[in-house]
């Protein structure tokens, strides 16, 4: 192969890296999950679709894609002053200029929703909603003005199961998709908060005012400890009030447990380093949730 080729090769994967990278594939991954579960329900109690399943598959991949990308964007300045971010593609120049970020963001925003209002419109508003929240509301008004913010961009984070419910219910929203939704947003202020406090300094020296910038280590402990312990509690209310099995009381209990004995430790040894353990154990936890309400409502009930 002559050079020429090699380095045009070379330059065509670095690109796709790039714009791979500002999409945030582990994030797009686990709201993706979660969207899936919520359509596999769905489609056991109101029929299953393939054509259905696979364009609200594509369409929330497209939109969570565009959504983290968007927010890349908006958080460029910010993501080059902290030393966890420096390195992102639009803050490092990879991406230059950052209007080429942008652009790739609104495509696969426009996209997905595209693809979403062809199966139904109200999962294409409930996917511009979570685009909206995440990368408006969340990003680019509240980020950098109040310590509560993430509690505003929380929402962001559930729509996806809504999308998902509506597209194959045709409209109909079932007492079950409210809870994996509010599930999803009792879970992230715990996810963000843990990896805010980890990095404390990083957000204090971008001048973002994340609430654990402002609480002090054990104030920050028992925050993140209760958030912890709280989600494990509404994990174990679901088995309670859905009457589900004796297997997803036994797996949800023994994660549950080590969440709690993790959080306890936290405050005990007073120890930012378990505030970033139970931040890296907090998205598992979400998918070992939602997956077991899978095997439950698809095999078991």
């Amino acid at each position: 192969m002559i050079p020429e080729n090699k380095f045009l090769i070379k330059n065509i994967h670095n690109s796709f890296k790039n714009y791979l990278e500002i999409s945030k594939p582990r994030s797009v991954m686990l709201l993706y999950f979660t969207s899936l579960v919520s359509i596999l329900i769905a489609s056991s109690i109101y029929g299953y679709d393939l054509k259905k399943i696979l364009l609200l598959s594509v369409a929330i991949i497209l939109g969570v894609m565009g959504a983290n990308a968007t927010t890349n964007y908006i958080d460029r300045k910010i993501d080059a002053i902290m030393q966890r971010t420096k390195n992102r593609a639009i803050a490092s120049g990879k991406i230059n200029p950052p209007v080429k970020g942008l652009v790739f963001a609104i495509i696969m925003v426009a996209a997905g929703i595209a693809a979403a209002f062809y199966v139904n419109w109200l999962s294409a508003l409930f996917l511009f909603l979570g685009f909206f929240d995440s990368a408006i509301i969340y990003n680019g008004l509240t980020k950098r003005k109040s310590r509560y913010n993430i509690l505003y961009g929380s929402p962001a984070g559930g729509f996806p199961v809504l999308v998902g419910w509506v597209g194959i219910s045709s409209g109909e929203i079932n007492l079950i998709a409210i809870i994996m939704f509010i599930f999803v947003v009792m879970w992230t202020p715990a996810h963000i908060w843990s990896l805010a406090y980890f990095y404390k300094e990083d957000y204090k020296k971008a001048h973002i005012p994340m609430l654990p910038v402002f609480l002090s280590e054990r104030q920050n402990h028992f925050l993140i400890a209760t958030l912890n312990i709280l989600i494990t509690v509404a994990a174990i209310l679901l088995w309670y009030f859905y009457k589900l099995s004796l297997i997803y009381l036994i797996v949800t209990s023994a994660f549950s447990i080590a969440l709690i004995v993790i959080s306890i430790i936290m405050i005990v040894k007073s120890s930012k380093d378990f505030a970033w353990i139970l931040f890296k154990l907090s998205s598992p936890y979400l998918g070992i949730i939602f997956l077991l309400l899978l095997i439950e409502f698809l095999f078991i009930k």
